[in-house]
């Protein structure tokens, strides 16, 4: 029981066949090496999954998690619409979760679909859900999610989160993996998507040494000025996950990294093993 393994995923929607096309080729690498950690996630056979996202309903304040029986998605935002996913939640699991979070004073919003309107949202899966969802599931897993969005809040607060997310699996005796959905930095080259600056090859090659050394608690004091010049979406929900095996026992395995259209992709897969 607990946590088995983890994981930490990039999200480019191009990786899907039906918008990336021949671009996919140029991320190859990041492919093959999502198919290969959504293998070993089926083969751990979990009761639930936890993805940790930095889109859908972000708060500065507080952690969202969606709160409904069923959710679906689809890449309609990203001209493809025909390629939906569908997924049951565990909401016993998002619930004790909000409940240890409020004892220790962290805010954790569980998003009713009454609670969605009010914050006018729509509700459904973000792409940092649905692109290691969606290869996950074409390996052959369909277990319940639970699908959570990170807080623009201080690192400490969500390391303190992902601890919680640890005891509260212990404590209903499930098995679970947690993949950390996120990107490195958005400005590795000139003409990328955030723009250029020649410290975000600098994060990457920070965050891929902490991860491949198994250093994790250098993650928690990246300096903010190299953060905020990287342009990055994945150090907060990494962090959580972080969080999540604090005191276990893990190895890691860097399977690739890739920045090839200037936002830089490392598949990471974290398995018991070694002390961190």
């Amino acid at each position: 029981m607990g946590i088995l393994m983890a994981g930490l995923s990039p999200h480019p929607p191009l990786i899907i066949p039906e918008i990336g096309g021949e671009r996919r080729e140029g991320i190859s690498k990041t492919i093959n090496s999502l198919k290969e950690l959504a293998e070993e996630v089926k083969d751990c056979q979990p009761d639930v999954l936890i993805t940790i996202s930095p889109h859908g309903p972000v708060f500065t304040d507080a952690i969202s998690i969606l709160d409904q029986e069923y959710l679906a998605g689809d890449f309609s935002e990203f001209g493809c619409s025909e390629v939906k996913l569908e997924t049951s939640t565990d909401r016993d699991l998002i619930q004790e979760i909000r409940e240890s979070s409020e004892i220790n004073n962290i805010e954790v919003l569980t998003l009713s679909s009454a609670e969605l309107e009010i914050y006018n949202y729509q509700g459904l899966l973000d792409h940092g859900v649905l692109i290691p969802l969606y290869f996950i599931q074409q390996a052959g897993l369909d277990v319940p999610l639970v699908p959570i969005t990170m807080g623009l809040m201080e690192y400490d607060t969500l390391y303190s989160f992902g601890r919680i997310i640890q005891q509260v699996v212990d404590k209903l005796g499930l098995k679970a993996v947690i993949i950390a959905s996120g990107d490195l930095s958005h400005r590795l080259k000139p003409g990328a998507p955030a723009g250029f600056n020649p410290r975000g090859e600098e994060f990457d090659r920070k965050i891929v040494e902490i991860l491949d050394n198994e250093n994790f608690s250098k993650a928690l004091k990246i300096e903010k000025g190299l953060i905020d010049k990287a342009g990055e979406c994945g150090l907060r929900p990494l962090i959580i996950m972080l969080g999540a095996l604090d005191g276990l026992s893990f190895k890691t395995e860097v399977k690739s990294y890739e920045g090839t259209f200037g936002v830089g992709y490392a598949v990471v897969g974290f398995y018991p093993g070694s002390d961190i």
